[in-house]
């Protein structure tokens, strides 16, 4: 498979959806969506990843960038998802996690198609 790149979706002030929704949402990825590859994720410091973790979630590994002055958060962030429950990851500082293109790149450490994924953007709200 090839790397997968999420479309955002915008958050507003009347709220993105029923959680349930997000399992049929249309920006949604699916945990094996990229195989052995990564997913990319534009972040501009006010992204989220929203993760709904089936019987058997999967970690997921961030990998951070090391920013101007050569420092980094961390070597990598690993999150453990619940086990059938939903999650929120975030937000990313930029300078410290975001690949060339603004984009931040995690992986799960099994691929797994009962987890789902979501990017979402927390911007103001109008």
């Amino acid at each position: 498979m090839a790397d997968v790149t999420f479309t955002v979706t915008e958050s507003v002030k009347a709220g993105i959806m029923d959680v349930s929704d997000i399992l049929i949402a249309p920006y949604r990825q699916l945990g094996d969506a990229a195989g052995t590859d990564d997913f990319l994720m534009p972040n501009d410091g006010k992204t989220f990843l929203l993760i709904v973790g089936g019987a058997a979630a999967s970690d997921i590994v961030f990998t951070q960038v090391k920013d101007k002055y050569g420092r980094s958060e961390t070597t990598h962030l690993t999150f453990d998802p619940a086990l059938s429950k939903t999650s929120l990851v975030g937000p990313f500082l930029p300078e410290l996690w975001n690949q060339h293109g603004g984009l931040l790149k995690f992986k799960p450490a099994a691929p797994v198609t009962a987890d789902v994924y979501l990017a979402v953007r927390v911007a103001n709200p109008t």
